[in-house]
C-alpha cells in the first residue's frame, strides 16, 4: 500500500499572515477564496486573472499583480500555492518556496495539502483518503449528512455553556471532570435522534448541578 507523505493533521491560524498565491486561472480562484475567508494577507501573481480574481481585487480581499514570477515573490511568505498551468513553474516554486507549499499539478512536491473540508457553523471536518477523491467525495456527503444543522446549533450552545462556567468558582480539574462525565455518547445519540432540545435540557441540568455544587464545596 502506497505510503500518505502527508501524514501530519493540522489547522493552521492564517489570520494576517502573508500568503500567496502564483497562478490566475479558475484553480487559483478555488485556492483564494478559502484563505481569503481565513483571514490571510493575500496576494495573487500571475500575467493574466480570471475574473473573479479581478473582482477580488478590486474589494481589496487580495492583491492582484499582472506579472510574472520571481522567486523574490516568496520571501516572507507563510504560505505559498503554485497554482500554473505550468509544470516547470510550479516545480521551480516548490524547490524555491521556504515555507508551507501547496503545489496544485504535482501535490507530492509540496510539503502540505489541502485536505476535503466540511462545515457546519463552527464545526470543521477534514477528511482526506490520500488520494481518493471519489471515496473523499462521497464521505463528505455522509459527514454533511450525519451530522446535520442539530449538531452546529449544539456546539454553539455548548460554546456560550462553557464560557459561562469559566466565571463559576472551581479548580480547571473539577471543570474538566464535568465536562467529560456530562457530555456523553448518550447525549450525542440523542442529537442523532432528532431530539435536540432534549441533549440541550440533560446538558443545562447538569451544569446548575454543577454551579450549585461548586457553591457550596471548599475548593
Amino acid at each position: 500500500m502506497q505510503q500518505n507523505s502527508f501524514s501530519y493533521p493540522a489547522m493552521l491560524d492564517l489570520k494576517n499572515k502573508k500568503c500567496v498565491i502564483i497562478g490566475g486561472g479558475k484553480v487559483a480562484v478555488r485556492k483564494a477564496l478559502p484563505l481569503i475567508e481565513a483571514g490571510a494577507d493575500l496576494t495573487v501573481i500571475a500575467p493574466e486573472a480570471d475574473p473573479q480574481l479581478l473582482a477580488l481585487a478590486k474589494t481589496s480581499l487580495l492583491r492582484l499583480e499582472l506579472r510574472a514570477y520571481t522567486d523574490n515573490d516568496l520571501l516572507d511568505t507563510f504560505v505559498t500555492v503554485a497554482a500554473t498551468d505550468d509544470f516547470h513553474i510550479n516545480r521551480k516554486i516548490a524547490a524555491a518556496a521556504p515555507c508551507l507549499c501547496n503545489v496544485v499539478t504535482e501535490p507530492s512536491l509540496g510539503n502540505f495539502s489541502v485536505p476535503s473540508t466540511v462545515k457546519n457553523g463552527a464545526l470543521i471536518f477534514t477528511l482526506s483518503t490520500g488520494g481518493m477523491p471519489a471515496l473523499t467525495r462521497i464521505l463528505a456527503q455522509d459527514l454533511r449528512a450525519y451530522y446535520g444543522s442539530d449538531f452546529a446549533e449544539f456546539n454553539e450552545f455548548l460554546q456560550q455553556l462553557r464560557q459561562e462556567l469559566k466565571a463559576v468558582d472551581t479548580t480547571p480539574e473539577k471543570r474538566t471532570a464535568f465536562w467529560r462525565q456530562t457530555l456523553t455518547q448518550s447525549v450525542i445519540d440523542l442529537l442523532h435522534a432528532g431530539k435536540l432540545d432534549q441533549a440541550k435540557e440533560i446538558i443545562t441540568d447538569a451544569a446548575n448541578r454543577f454551579r450549585l455544587e461548586s457553591q457550596n464545596s471548599p475548593r
